[in-house]
């Protein structure tokens, strides 16, 4: 049995186990504490990274394809249908005095207040535009593109506000702790290794072997493969965290872009194109919908195997790295590893987190068209 048909099994008794669907489940590894350090920014990051197509995804090795980086190269590349511009309306150091207002707001406000925003602050900072400005906004966010691109005005001028959603650290962990308990076990010797249904086709991006940054067709990785693999993982609460992204993105502004290929509402001879967004080899194929978390992990990872001693000293020296199935080593924010060679030819891999530290082991994601409500024909049709 190879290294990549355990972990098949390990992928299709997690997503069982913990009541995910093998039509949309990704699985992180290595696994990610989430914690109070990294907050908000840390947390927000895993839900702007766009997932690879593959069952698993090593997110420091992802390339860096961001949503929100993409996101604004698209609204650069279209075409709003008003002709409205509010510097023209209201003076170019007005408007910027505005946007670095709007910046200085928790959370930024979304665009369809921004004509009350802009009167309201108008009226004690530029009064005699007040209402040009306001009635300007006012016919923008008609416009779902013009208003998409107004909305990502304070994440723009310099220094731009980081890209936000609205839901961040205190809420995961508020409700990770109401989260329900899940369970899994997997055998290899019963468990089923099919992934050719699943949302990607079985595909995988990376994949380590025994221990992180090791190659799945390393010997001793092989060798833990071809024994009896047995794994029992249990948790102290899971949840399925999702929140929707703050109030730079603009769903139906991308949806207007999704739904054509030409001009309106892409600009001709923009180096952004349809294509090289939602196409084939597109930046926007897919997207993270919501993040796996569980907490106080207890993971037992048991194989029927006999290494040498020699072996043994490898194993040991390198599981500072992480071992699988989560690949978290030894300390890292209260994660515990443990590695017993028994002397009846067993090998047992523990690992075990904090209770209350939320530990990301998978996202759920989407192609972009589902994720906009369009389905291919619908696309199509309006192309």
């Amino acid at each position: 049995m190879s290294f990549i048909t355990v972990q098949n099994q390990l992928y299709n008794a997690l997503a069982q186990g913990l009541g995910q669907s093998n039509q949309t489940f990704q699985l992180l590894q290595p696994a990610a504490p989430l914690t109070v350090e990294g907050g908000d920014t840390f947390l927000w990051s895993f839900l702007n990274n766009i997932p690879p197509l593959s069952l698993d995804q090593n997110y420091t090795q992802s390339g860096g394809n961001q949503l929100f980086s993409d996101y604004k190269g698209v609204m650069s590349a279209l075409r709003p249908a008003t002709k409205v511009d509010v510097k023209q309306e209201v003076g170019e150091e007005n408007f910027q005095n505005f946007v670095r207002y709007l910046q200085s707001l928790r959370p930024i406000p979304p665009v369809n207040q921004f004509p009350d925003i802009f009167f309201n602050w108008a009226m004690v900072n530029a009064p005699d535009v007040a209402q040009q400005g306001a009635s300007a906004y006012a016919s923008i966010i008609l416009d779902p593109i013009g208003s998409a691109q107004q909305a990502l005005m304070p994440y723009m001028q310099r220094p731009p506000a980081p890209p936000d959603w609205a839901r961040g650290y205190d809420a995961l962990v508020r409700d990770l702790s109401q989260a329900p308990q899940r369970a899994f076990e997997m055998r290899s010797s019963t468990t089923s290794s099919d992934v050719s249904r699943s949302w990607c086709s079985g595909r995988r991006s990376v994949l380590f072997g025994l221990w992180r940054g090791s190659e799945s067709t390393e010997r001793l990785s092989e060798f833990f493969a071809q024994s009896e693999i047995a794994v029992r993982a249990s948790f102290g609460h899971v949840l399925s965290f999702q929140t929707n992204a703050g109030a730079w993105y603009g769903s139906s502004g991308l949806g207007t872009a999704y739904a054509k290929k030409g001009d309106p509402p892409w600009r001709s001879g923009s180096a952004i194109t349809w294509d090289s967004t939602f196409g084939a080899s597109g930046n926007i194929q897919r997207v993270t919908v919501n993040l796996l978390v569980a907490d106080a992990m207890d993971i037992s990872v048991t194989a029927r195997t006999s290494y040498s001693q020699q072996d043994q000293q490898i194993i040991r020296g390198n599981s500072r790295f992480g071992l699988w199935p989560f690949y978290n080593g030894s300390g890292e924010y209260g994660i515990t590893t443990n590695t017993q060679f028994g002397d009846q030819g067993e090998t047992t891999l523990t690992t075990k987190s904090s209770p209350g530290v939320p530990v990301l082991i998978g996202v759920n994601v989407l192609p972009i068209g589902r994720f906009l409500g369009y389905t291919s024909a619908a696309r199509s049709s309006s192309a």
